[in-house]
């Protein structure tokens, strides 16, 4: 009887996920242990640890230091007793002699994360102990009573750090304008699929956190030094003077614009009180990560919007005096967006109280706040604000691990916005410098995805974003991912694909989702068993190559035959020229591919067809040498 049921167990575990997936020992342990689910829910048993910090921290805009002091209170919801606790200290990547893949120069080294203090439950922890280990820009510590199942552990820390100008998506850009993400000694990820996180931070792979809530108190040290931050600002009577008081609390009813040029401020109509020498408290609530930017020279607009669904958002804008995305309006571009996240996709309403967008550099995001360049062209200004803020739903809402999987959120964040960034050339100003390459978001991404498609730098999707460099990770997380979601929306109709994917981030907002969630919520929702397609686009090698093989015409109709040459399903598009050129145009879903790679399409066609041509600008198509044939009639 024992080897009976030893048995089932057995084919019970194989036959938990179709054939067609790969699928990892520590996946299928998730589901046998009820955490997860094969149909893509959370499990009966699915947790995920949190934490309170509570933070108190100062930037000396002279000396450019920043120190800090925090209280955590980490909660071990997990059923795993605890014996060591792991804190990520971003700022040792500045170190000399760490691993990078994000190349600084000299100037930017520096001592990294200098911690003075740490306690765990009220005890003086030795840094230089043997039970103590810093490596990398993670920070680990042996316990030597480990935290039970469901207990709680208080941490303190003191530490300070220098910013630097070129540290990856932070850092100082100008004498007295600063993003500061990647800050405070964080809690690493202990979760069901691989414990503790102990990916490194080396400059490309970026977000995996725990959902937690921040009570941040940042002391400034100048006059009309403004502080804009994830959460919503709990204390602004403290901080501004009464004119601009009013006017602030105006902007957060909604009821105008809260508008002011720092840099026109003079002695007699100043922003700040007490010489700028104030506290910002700032709080936020299940969110995992909070950041933060300063100026005394910004131009700061803002105003309480519709966010859909009824909420409301604090929209924020802070940019240099004279910035193009000023005059191309960036806060108004801001505001149409939040109304195309609630109404098209992903359909779901902007989830926090406050969105910042901030003039810094390149372009980054953070739980309620974007660190964009200022741009030259009004599809680079639309394309870079629509991309940053899409990022509030992955990785921030959903809590994607990025580290492991960046296509689970860049391809997002490339994808969402498409459709809008199209749309919007319409709303350009009259004075704006255009750019005509990127008016057609879903075509240029097509485009970007055919620089490595079919290279060595090709890699299947599922491989390790954390084990990726350079072109092979850029490739699969943004370009390559953004059109996988694309054909598959196209193959589930526009309809099905919405409602799937509000059910994903119903499913799994505040959670922690698998590609294997993923995976497994588009198939149970659409009623489509969609392995061979997760199997085929993430897990194997291939690229979109579509050969026109034969054409045959007769009284009966015309067949064509297409052959899948780089192994990659997309859809097919076919136009048919008569001898009077007048176009025929025959698609087929990219389903059609699930049974093998050549295909064959019969169709009934009115007269003599003298050339049919395969593809189109929305279809790639990496050899599109054989795309056509020319029919001769004798």
């Amino acid at each position: 009887m024992k080897k009976l049921f030893l048995l089932f167990v057995l084919l019970n575990a194989v036959s938990l996920f179709s054939q067609d997936l790969f699928v990892p020992k520590e996946i299928v342990k998730s589901v046998r242990n009820g955490v997860r689910t094969e149909n893509g829910l959370p499990g009966s048993k699915y947790w995920q640890n949190s934490s309170d910090y509570k933070i108190d921290v100062k930037v000396d805009s002279y000396t450019k230091i920043l120190s800090g002091k925090e209280d955590i209170v980490y909660y071990n919801n997990s059923p795993d007793e605890l014996d060591k606790l792991v804190l990520r200290t971003y700022q040792d990547f500045s170190v000399a002699g760490k691993s990078r893949d994000w190349e600084i120069g000299n100037e930017n080294f520096s001592d990294g994360m200098m911690i003075s203090s740490l306690k765990i439950n009220g005890e003086i922890v030795d840094l230089k102990s043997k039970s103590v280990s810093r490596a990398g820009t993670n920070l680990t510590i042996k316990l030597n009573n480990k935290i039970g199942a469901g207990a709680t552990t208080s941490i303190s820390v003191e530490w300070s750090f220098k910013l630097l100008k070129d540290f990856p998506r932070m850092g100082i850009y100008d004498s007295t304008s600063y993003m500061v993400g990647y800050w405070y000694p964080q809690m690493a990820v202990y979760d069901d699929v691989d414990g503790w996180d102990l990916t490194d931070y080396k400059g490309t792979v970026e977000f995996y956190n725990d959902f937690s809530n921040f009570d941040v108190s940042i002391t400034t040290d100048r006059q009309n030094m403004c502080v804009w931050a994830t959460g919503l600002l709990q204390n602004a009577e403290n901080v501004f003077t009464a004119k601009y008081f009013d006017e602030y609390k105006s902007g957060i009813e909604g009821k105008a614009y809260f508008q002011v040029d720092c840099s026109k401020l003079n002695k007699e109509n100043q922003l700040t009180k007490n010489e700028g020498k104030v506290i910002w408290n700032f709080k936020a609530t299940a969110v995992p990560d909070f950041a933060f930017a300063m100026s005394d020279h910004y131009v700061w607009k803002m105003k309480s919007v519709d966010a859909g669904g009824g909420k409301k958002t604090n929209l924020n804008i802070a940019f240099r005096p004279g910035a193009n995305a000023l005059k191309y309006d960036v806060f108004n571009v801001a505001d149409k967006l939040l109304d195309y996240f609630a109404n098209t996709l992903p359909g779901v309403p902007y989830p926090y109280p406050s969105m910042t967008v901030f003039n810094g550099e390149g372009g980054m995001e953070f739980p309620m706040m974007v660190n964009d360049s200022d741009t030259e062209t009004w599809e680079s200004t639309v394309y870079l604000t629509s991309h940053e803020m899409s990022h509030t739903f992955f990785p921030f809402y959903m809590g994607i691990n990025e580290r492991k999987y960046a296509w689970m959120d860049e391809g997002w964040a490339v994808y969402l916005p498409q459709e809008f960034q199209t749309k919007m050339g319409r709303f350009a100003p009259d004075n704006a410098v255009r750019d005509t390459s990127r008016s057609d978001s879903r075509a240029a991404n097509v485009k970007a995805y055919l620089r490595n498609a079919g290279t060595i730098n090709d890699i299947p999707m599922l491989a390790p974003s954390n084990q990726l460099r350079s072109l092979s990770y850029r490739h699969s997380a943004y370009n390559k991912s953004a059109m996988v979601y694309d054909i598959l929306r196209e193959m589930l109709g526009r309809e099905k694909f919405g409602n799937v994917l509000k059910e994903y981030i119903n499913r799994w907002n505040g959670k922690h989702p698998t590609p294997y969630d993923f995976f497994n919520t588009f198939s149970d929702v659409s009623g489509e068993n969609l392995d061979w397609f997760w199997g085929k686009l993430f897990m194997k090698y291939g690229y979109a190559d579509l050969r026109l093989s034969s054409v045959i015409q007769n009284d009966n109709g015309i067949e064509i035959t297409v052959v899948n040459a780089g192994g990659m399903p997309v859809p097919v598009e076919l136009s048919l020229y008569d001898n009077d050129n007048n176009v025929t145009v025959i698609n087929r879903n990219v389903s059609e591919w699930k049974s093998g790679d050549t295909m064959v399409i019969k169709e009934s066609v009115k007269g003599k067809i003298k050339k049919v041509v395969l593809g189109s600008k929305y279809v790639p198509d990496v050899n599109t040498g054989d795309n056509e044939l020319n029919i001769e009639w004798k």
